[in-house]
């Protein structure tokens, strides 16, 4: 998610409300960007994978480009996020957009954690 604040720009993850911080080392908290401008963080993509549900009944996916999903596709949202100003009320990601952020986490040199996703664990 981005907002304006005191003139600038704020990017925050949509699904736990934390902001980038653009200055502080990689490993921090990075961000994947998905489609419509909405962010997810790597502390949520962990707290993610191991708890994706299938509940029934239609969803719209915050990062995707998908407009008809199927209703039984796994999915996942912040259990508890913090109110902030960057939060998504309504943020859910889907489990095909979760496994992207994840790969294109583990791929990047800069981030020090890799996911295998044959067995859907950190390595």
């Amino acid at each position: 998610m981005q907002r304006s604040e005191q003139g600038g720009i704020i990017i925050s993850c949509d699904f736990c409300g934390t902001d980038w911080d653009p200055y502080a080392d990689a490993n921090v908290n990075p961000m994947v960007e998905g489609h419509h401008g909405s962010v997810i963080c790597l502390s949520c993509v962990k707290l993610a994978l191991p708890s994706l549900s299938t509940p029934s009944g239609p969803y719209r996916c915050t990062m995707c480009i998908q407009d008809d999903l199927p209703v039984d596709r796994p999915r996942w949202f912040h259990p508890s996020p913090t109110p902030s100003a960057g939060l998504n009320d309504h943020a859910i990601i889907c489990r095909d957009c979760l496994w992207q952020a994840a790969g294109k986490f583990s791929k990047d040199p800069d981030v020090d954690w890799r996911w295998d996703r044959r067995d859907k664990t950190k390595v």
